[in-house]
């Protein structure tokens, strides 16, 4: 049962394919035993956000969505020990039992747990009708209720806004190149697809070490904005031969690697045609369910190439979130540079066609959630 009364929250409710989100007041369990509720002081603006709102992915309604977070802890269940009110926090949608098969072999991602927030959302509506959690946090809302797996506390001197990107995007694209497919020094890289993901991606490879790596966008701004990052060239599909190019800025080789960042069906034709022998192909970004791709099986069976699938970067919050923060303060890993705006709840509308547009690498939403004054209190209610 939860440890107290809760607290009544506002939150952009979505209740349909391409419905605007309205703000409404909800209802927040408290936290249960192993549970942590924290006030949100940012969340960036994922596209998988949109592929639910947009409908391309299935999902029901209504929810809240948001999922790539950060706060201060407000109020921790009984047997939470290790952090305290006000503790600065990144929020994960990766939710870990830390006892199935897959957590005890450090494969986080695929948690098979039963945990009481899998079976019930905290969030209720007016009526009492529940609403789910999208992704695990539900954070485009003034505070959220999730497991204690889902937060690492950040140091005082990293800001929450940039540190909000740990969650999901920066967090996926480095782990894709970390966890994924073990990017080693020396080796090309190519990333497709110049989004939050991407560009986490490109930066991941710089601080490996690989040389040279190659950014793959149709977008002029996100060319510019990849090689700022750390890409050394940057590719146009529309108008470069990427094969040649890459041929000609190795010396004759095709690329170790090939990230494919984006959810655009396009990204995928002739990726493998980009690979060298033993290459990886990593699928990150997600497309519509019904996209399909062909390979040729034995291709793969006389080059040695891989396919590899790469949810969430195969990310180990508890172990991940902290080696990136310190890749942050050191100065390897520029988070702040990829926050392209800011906007208010009530403007989650406009920042969702920020992104659809392709004008931002990343855009936060900033709840204004009480996070210092009173977040002790879990019978209050925030301004």
């Amino acid at each position: 049962m939860p440890t107290g009364r809760g607290v009544t929250i506002r939150a952009a409710v979505s209740r349909g394919v391409g419905l605007l989100p309205s703000i409404e007041e909800l209802h927040l369990d408290a936290p249960n035993h192993d549970e942590v509720r924290v006030a949100v002081e940012a969340c960036a603006v994922c596209h998988s956000d949109l592929s639910y709102v947009d409908g391309t992915w299935a999902t029901e309604f209504p929810l809240v969505l948001g999922h790539e977070a950060s706060g201060h802890i407000a109020e921790i269940g009984d047997r939470v020990t290790d952090l305290t009110v006000g503790d600065p926090v990144v929020v994960s949608l990766i939710r870990t039992c830390g006892e199935c098969q897959a957590c005890r072999r450090g494969r986080d991602v695929a948690c098979t747990g039963d945990l009481a927030l899998n079976g019930r959302s905290p969030l209720a509506d007016a009526a009492g009708t529940r609403i789910p959690q999208g992704l695990n946090v539900a954070a485009f809302a003034t505070q959220v209720v999730v497991h204690r797996s889902q937060v690492v506390r950040v140091p005082d001197d990293v800001g929450l806004v940039e540190a909000s990107l740990l969650g999901c995007g920066v967090l996926t694209g480095s782990g894709a190149v970390t966890n994924t497919a073990g990017v080693a020094a020396g080796e090309t890289v190519v990333v497709v697809g110049c989004g939050g993901v991407g560009i986490g991606a490109i930066q991941a490879a710089r601080i490996a070490g690989a040389a040279p790596i190659i950014a793959v966008e149709p977008l002029v701004e996100k060319r510019d904005a990849a090689l700022g990052f750390g890409a050394t060239h940057a590719l146009d599909p529309a108008t470069d031969d990427l094969a040649a190019a890459i041929r000609s800025t190795t010396g004759g080789s095709l690329a170790d690697h090939v990230f494919i960042t984006t959810g655009t069906p396009a990204a995928l034709d002739g990726a493998i045609d980009l690979l060298a022998p033993m290459g990886n192909l990593v699928i990150v970004g997600m497309p519509a369910d019904d996209v399909t791709i062909q390979i040729t099986p034995s291709r793969l069976a006389a080059t040695n190439q891989s396919i590899l699938g790469c949810k969430m970067g195969a990310a180990r919050v508890a172990v991940d979130v902290p080696a990136l923060i310190e890749h942050h303060r050191t100065g390897r890993l520029d988070l702040a540079g990829m926050v392209t705006s800011t906007h208010p709840l009530d403007d989650l509308a406009a920042a969702f066609d920020e992104v659809r547009r392709g004008e931002v690498l990343r855009t936060v939403i900033l709840p204004n959630a009480p996070v210092l004054a009173d977040v002790a209190d879990a019978t209050g209610t925030p301004a």
